[in-house]
């Protein structure tokens, strides 16, 4: 027996004439996606299988979090890769023929610290004995199921997963660069690192994931200072409407004037009410007064959003992401100062960051019959120098007049 045709109409909101109603704000997204099995064969990640696009959101968005990012990215990187100490050629020594070792660490290590995780794409070449390397962005990039052995044996591409139907997947089989394997000449395989993330089941997890509302908030707080400004600071209120007949046409007035007022991209919230009274009276609008005391709430929430991002990037010091400093320390100088924080940040993350990266390089220097392992030229924040010392190290030392020893010029005639 068939459900009654009433049953399928959409519950009726209760009667509250006379009462308060509360809007819903956006739920806060997780610290880890959750996966769901995909029956076409891939692991979705994320509920809507976007969460790669929300990661990058936040980096966009967030000054903080995007500085944090590009730092950790930076310090992975060093100044280069040292051909010079490692007694190798760089201009024969490439990953490709389009792109050198650098390129290919900076997009690997922004994916790593981004996402956890990084794609490679390994093909053989003609020769049968050397391999091409190219990076993959793990944004486009979907795990297959665990085989009966746990163990992902292929993975799956699109260049937009929220647009399938003009971007359908292919199957790419998965390499372990370890393992020993006969490939196929111009064939295809994906490498990807991946780090134990105790949270998650087939993807990993950001670094950051503890911090992800707190760069939200930032996100909001920069989207409230901007539309203040645009409405011209207006503030927050009661919005006092006419009676309205029926529960529907309330509802819909109440999702109409949220739209318009609430949330940071208006800088506003509204509570609605509505008269229960006959009166001839239109709408009102009755304007909250914020207490002076107040006032500096917001930079003072601010600053704390800013510490937790930069705590979850175990960066010690925010003048190392380009940040102000307040506050003495009591260094000597202020290179001093930055030289002390980043040893601090290696030691806590820095060094386990481009190890991650760099043992795969070796893999893919074996590959390639280069037993050589990969030196990376550090960062050094004591070589500043200001643009006096350039002037005295550049411009060549001249002896006084009165100093020239005459006998030394009739030598260097002599000489010439």
């Amino acid at each position: 027996m068939s459900r009654p045709i009433g049953s399928k109409n959409k519950p009726k909101l209760p009667s509250n004439k006379n009462g308060v109603y509360l809007t819903k704000l956006e739920k806060q997204i997780e610290g880890s996606a959750v996966t769901r099995k995909n029956a076409l064969g891939w692991v979705n990640w994320g509920i809507k299988n976007t969460y790669p696009n929300i990661l990058l959101d936040l980096f966009n968005q967030s000054p903080t979090h995007r500085s944090a990012v590009n730092f950790a990215v930076q310090s992975i990187l060093g100044n280069g890769v040292d051909y010079e100490q490692m007694g190798l050629n760089g201009d024969e020594i490439v990953p490709n023929y389009a792109q050198t070792w650098d390129e290919i660490i900076k997009n690997l290590a922004m994916d790593y610290i981004l996402y956890g995780s990084y794609a490679i794409q390994v093909i053989m070449n003609k020769d049968g004995k050397t391999f091409s390397f190219w990076h993959m962005p793990l944004d486009k990039v979907r795990w297959s199921e665990y085989d009966e052995d746990g163990q992902i044996t292929s993975y799956w591409i699109s260049q937009d997963w929220t647009a399938l139907g003009q971007y359908p997947p292919f199957q790419i089989e998965a390499l372990d660069m370890k393992e020993e394997k006969n490939l196929e000449k111009g064939k295809p395989y994906l490498y990807v690192y991946r780090t134990y993330s105790p949270t998650m089941t087939y993807y990993t997890q950001p670094h950051y994931a503890a911090a992800i509302k707190a760069i939200q908030a930032e996100i909001e707080y920069c989207n409230y200072d901007l539309k203040n400004i645009v409405n011209g600071f207006a503030p927050s209120g009661v919005l006092t409407l006419p009676e309205v007949e029926t529960d529907e046409q309330r509802q819909a007035i109440i999702n109409n004037v949220t739209r318009m007022f609430q949330g940071s991209d208006n800088a506003n919230s509204v509570m609605i009410t509505f008269r229960s009274n006959i009166e001839d009276k239109g709408v009102e609008y009755t304007p909250f007064t914020a207490a002076q005391g107040n006032v500096n709430t917001y930079a003072d929430a601010n600053q704390r959003v800013i510490n937790r991002i930069l705590a979850a990037h175990q960066i010690p010091n925010a003048a190392l992401i380009g940040m102000p400093d307040i506050g003495n320390s009591g260094f000597s100088s202020e290179a001093d100062k930055l030289e002390v924080s980043y040893q601090l940040y290696n030691k806590l993350t820095g060094n386990y960051n481009r190890m991650a990266v760099v043992r795969t390089l070796n893999q893919m220097f074996k590959m390639n019959g280069v037993d050589t392992e990969i030196i990376m030229k550090p960062l050094n924040f004591n070589d500043f120098g200001n643009d006096a010392n350039v002037e005295e190290r550049t411009e060549p030392t001249q002896p006084k007049e009165e100093e020239i020893d005459e006998n030394n010029v009739e030598e260097q005639k002599v000489e010439e």
